[in-house]
């Protein structure tokens, strides 16, 4: 019984742990860029894009979303995000990645995706912020190899930290 205790204990606290997977390309230099435009996704059912322009608002960045073909002149750089949600008794978001590219070349310029395989889940606006961090943060530059070009978790290529 002593051993099922500490077995359930273990399982908790390692269900508790994330991942955040970040790749930059060689050139990319995201800290440049002072209007982002956020690719509104077509299967978005609970208002990311909002969450996603208000937190680059937040960090003094001019930015909007909306479908690719209504993006401003004047945006360089845009971001397209994908979200994985869960359902354990409530709706939860357990994984969020984002892309940069070039808004003239379409040149991919970092990704990076956040997951949380947990039911202590953690907020939209927390994972949006997560993830930015990620991506904007100049520290967090790094050069792995390229993440394929449909991230899947588990399958993340690039930096990783586990945090608890």
């Amino acid at each position: 019984m002593k051993l099922f205790g500490l077995l359930l204990l273990t399982g908790l606290i390692l269900a508790g742990c994330s991942t955040l997977a970040t790749h930059f390309e060689p050139s990319a230099n995201l800290a440049r860029f002072k209007h982002i435009y956020v690719q509104q996704s077509l299967n978005d059912n609970h208002g990311l894009d909002a969450l996603i322009v208000r937190e680059l608002q937040a960090r003094g960045l001019q930015a909007e979303s909306g479908p690719l073909t209504l993006m401003p002149r004047d945006a360089k750089v845009y971001l397209t995000y994908e979200d994985q949600w869960d359902w354990d008794l409530k709706n939860y978001l357990i994984s969020l990645g984002m892309t940069a590219r070039d808004a003239t070349t379409d040149r991919l310029l970092a990704s990076t995706r956040y997951f949380r395989p947990t039911a202590f889940m953690k907020t939209p606006d927390f994972m949006v912020r997560t993830v930015l961090n990620g991506l904007l943060d100049p520290s967090a530059k790094s050069n792995p190899p390229a993440p394929p070009t449909q991230m899947t978790p588990g399958r993340e290529k690039g930096r990783d930290q586990d945090q608890d």
